[in-house]
C-alpha cells in the first residue's frame, strides 16, 4: 500500500507547461487522493524571453482518479505573468523499481498552448526517486515549440509529503534553465 502510494504521490503533478517543469514524475496519485503542492523556482535568462529571468513559483493540485490516471491543475506566476494549466497523467508501465508515465494537458501564459511529456523514474531504495524525461510545449496562436529535459530527484519521507529538487536542461533555442524545488502534500 506504502508503494502504491508513493507511486502515485510522485505522479502528482507532472507535465508541465511553458516555462517550467518543475514537477515531473512518472507516479500517478492514489485513487480518490489529493494532492497540493508548493514549488519555488528560478529562471535563467533566455534571449527570446528575457522577463522571465528570476524568482517564479508554482502552486499545483491534483486528483487520483485510477490507479494509473491522475489530474493536475497549476497556477504559476512568472516575470509577472500568471500561468493557469491543466494536464492529464496515464502510468502506462510499471515494474518493480520503475514507472514511464506520458502526460498531456493545456496552458494559458502568453498565449494558449499544448503541453505533452513522457517520463520515467527509477526507485533505487523506498525514500529516494530519480526521474528523466522529455517535456514538450508549444503555443498555439503564434508557434513556438520549447522542450525541456527534465532531472528531478524527489526524497519521501513518510509518504504523507515528498520534497523534491528539479532541474530543466533546455532542449531547444526558445527553452531556458529552470531551477526548482518544492514540497508535495497528499491527502487521502
Amino acid at each position: 500500500m506504502k508503494r502504491l502510494l508513493l507511486a502515485a504521490i510522485v505522479g502528482l503533478f507532472i507535465t508541465s507547461d511553458l516555462s517550467s517543469q518543475i514537477i515531473n514524475f512518472s507516479r500517478t496519485l492514489p485513487i480518490r487522493s489529493y494532492s497540493i503542492t508548493v514549488a519555488p523556482f528560478y529562471n535563467f535568462s533566455n534571449t527570446y524571453h528575457p522577463n522571465l529571468e528570476g524568482l517564479s513559483v508554482l502552486v499545483a493540485g491534483g486528483y487520483g482518479f485510477g490507479y494509473n490516471i491522475d489530474l493536475g491543475i497549476k497556477y504559476g506566476y512568472y516575470g509577472g505573468k500568471d500561468l493557469f494549466a491543466a494536464d492529464v497523467q496515464y502510468l502506462f508501465r510499471e515494474t518493480r523499481n520503475s514507472y514511464y508515465s506520458l502526460y498531456g494537458g493545456i496552458h494559458r501564459w502568453e498565449e494558449y498552448g499544448i503541453d505533452l511529456a513522457v517520463s520515467f523514474t527509477h526507485t533505487p531504495v523506498y525514500w529516494l526517486n530519480l526521474t528523466v524525461g522529455i517535456d514538450l510545449d508549444t503555443d498555439i496562436t503564434a508557434f513556438e515549440l520549447r522542450a525541456w529535459v527534465p532531472l528531478n530527484v524527489t526524497f519521501n519521507f513518510d509518504d504523507k509529503y515528498y520534497v523534491f529538487l528539479e532541474y530543466d536542461l533546455p532542449g531547444t533555442e526558445r527553452s531556458w534553465d529552470i531551477i526548482g524545488a518544492g514540497i508535495t502534500f497528499v491527502i487521502r
